[in-house]
């Protein structure tokens, strides 16, 4: 399969045959990549080499439509944030170090995404109060939460700008600064994992 862009709007699809018109705005295309410079790309760096290559469009260009060039881009980064929730809701973590079902096929790096948050005069004192009577320090606790969760969804969107698709070794670790600041890293290997048959 060779990749296909429109030189009028930019437009970058996949198809067997060259010549063939945009599915997009009708206009003619150009072989962007070969269906050997795809393989030898990659799938994951695919789309980085896509956006770079298809550039070239808006220079000499007299084919090249403004209007509808920023109107197919405009629902591509539509499309594109959806895609990337879905793949933040998809990603999985695991504090150990494989998958059920899964194999490891490229480890992508050591990732860490961290938080620091401020604890707040009230949930001192309501600590404080706490400590006294011996009881649960709610606040304390949900702030704690809280970073924990922004640390996680930091890490996830790290290994997904990096191609990953899974994280392991999930590590948690919690810092006390001056000031009333809690510090809180994710730790983790991000990871491109696939489902075995």
């Amino acid at each position: 399969m060779m990749i296909l862009c429109c030189k009028v709007c930019g437009y970058c699809f996949e198809s067997e045959t060259q010549g063939k018109e945009c599915d997009y705005c009708c206009g003619s295309t150009d072989i962007l990549f070969t269906d050997e410079e795809v393989e030898a790309i990659g799938k994951h760096e695919l789309s980085k080499m896509i956006d770079a290559a298809r550039e070239k469009y808006r220079l000499n260009n007299t084919d090249f439509n403004e209007e509808l060039w920023k109107i197919r881009e405009s629902k591509e980064q539509v499309c594109e944030q959806e895609s990337i929730k879905y793949k933040r809701e998809l990603h999985m973590l695991t504090t150990g170090y494989n998958f059920d079902k899964y194999e490891i096929v490229d480890y992508k790096g050591v990732i860490s995404g961290q938080v620091v948050l401020g604890t707040g005069f009230l949930s001192e004192f309501t600590a404080s109060f706490s400590d006294f009577f011996g009881v649960k320090a709610n606040l304390f606790s949900n702030k704690l939460e809280k970073a924990k969760d922004a640390a996680m969804e930091r890490l996830i969107e790290k290994s997904l700008s990096i191609g990953g698709n899974a994280i392991i070794g999930v590590d948690f670790d919690y810092i006390m600064f001056q000031c009333n600041m809690i510090g809180v890293v994710a730790n983790g290997t991000s990871v491109i994992v696939e489902k075995i048959c």
